[in-house]
């Protein structure tokens, strides 16, 4: 993957259950791509290889941990693409997972190596529920 995801952006979703990925996304996404829960209540949406690197990631931890994570991931995944509009489809499962059943919008989220599709009052509850103290923490404890 060339360049990390960044920014958000609200976007529609249809009757149809179909969202619009921003044009400046799609071309690291990729053709075909892996949409699966993410961290907190989102759907995560990985390019191949970045998937292919986290589950191989994924593999190195022990067992019974690692049989957790891969139940977790694994079993809420889906290969998907995108339609010729650059649209996702999210099927009635998928939007019930991460609060998006009956929703209009969603926010669409650039996360470093993912792109997360989000219930916009869950995005920005955990957006600004962020300490930025605690961030400031956070930093200097990892030297960054």
């Amino acid at each position: 993957m060339d360049e990390l995801f960044v920014n958000h952006k609200t976007h529609k979703i249809d009757a149809k259950g179909r969202i619009s990925i921003p044009a400046d996304m799609r071309a690291n996404l990729g053709q075909e791509f892996i949409a699966s829960r993410g961290f907190g209540k989102c759907l995560a949406l990985y390019p191949m290889d970045e998937w292919n690197r986290f589950m191989k990631e994924i593999s190195t931890i022990n067992q019974k941990k690692r049989k957790k994570l891969e139940f977790y991931f694994s079993a809420n995944a889906e290969k998907m693409s995108l339609d010729g509009q650059g649209r996702l489809l999210l099927n009635e499962n998928l939007r019930r997972q991460v609060g998006l059943l009956g929703q209009k919008e969603a926010e669409v989220f650039g996360n470093n190596r993912r792109i997360e599709i989000w219930n916009c009052d869950l995005f920005y509850e955990q957006l600004n529920g962020i300490d930025e103290e605690e961030v400031e923490d956070i930093l200097d404890e990892y030297g960054i």
